[in-house]
Parts: C-alpha cells; sequence; structure tokens
C-alpha cells in the first residue's frame, strides 16, 4: 500500500514546490505609445512587496537600456506578503 501512494506523493509534492516557486506577472507590456507597464508576484519566501518592486525597475530599466533609452518612472504600487495573497508590485514607466 505504501509502496502504491510514495510515487504518487511524490511527483505532488515535485509538483507543488515547482509552483510554488514561480512568479508569474505580466512581463513588460505596452499600455499606450511608449508607455509600459509590469506586474509580478514574489515568491513564497518574498515577503516585500518593495524587494517585488525593485526586481520590476531593474527589469525595466534593462528593457530600456536594450532599446538606447532611459527609464522614467510613472507610477507603481506594492504589496506585502499577507495570509491570503503573495507579496506583488506593478511599475508603469517609459523608455526616453
Amino acid at each position: 500500500m505504501i509502496a502504491q501512494i510514495l510515487p504518487v506523493l511524490i511527483v505532488a509534492l515535485t509538483a507543488v514546490g515547482i509552483i510554488g516557486c514561480t512568479t508569474p506577472g505580466s512581463g513588460i507590456v505596452e499600455i499606450t505609445d511608449n508607455t509600459y507597464m509590469h506586474s509580478q508576484f514574489g515568491t513564497l519566501l518574498t515577503f516585500s512587496g518593495g524587494e517585488v518592486k525593485a526586481d520590476l525597475y531593474r527589469e525595466a530599466k534593462a528593457f530600456c537600456a536594450a532599446k538606447g533609452k532611459k527609464l522614467e518612472p510613472l507610477s507603481s504600487t506594492a504589496q506585502d506578503v499577507t495570509t491570503s495573497n503573495f507579496s506583488s508590485a506593478e511599475i508603469q514607466f517609459k523608455c526616453l
């Protein structure tokens, strides 16, 4: 009985571990002409929305640099982890 359940349990726990470590987000999306939005959730070990926001700004800066431009932040929000939600952040920016 245990020999039959053990492989299923290992696969299930591995899947939960992999899914729990992902950080789904929007990617960088153009919302109007040369105005972009980027959002992301933190991982299981990311408690600060500010940490997620800092990662987004680093990615946005690299995105603009690849276009030969500089990042101009427009707005941002961040939410720390709660008992029912992961930490998260969203930024809006231009590349000038």
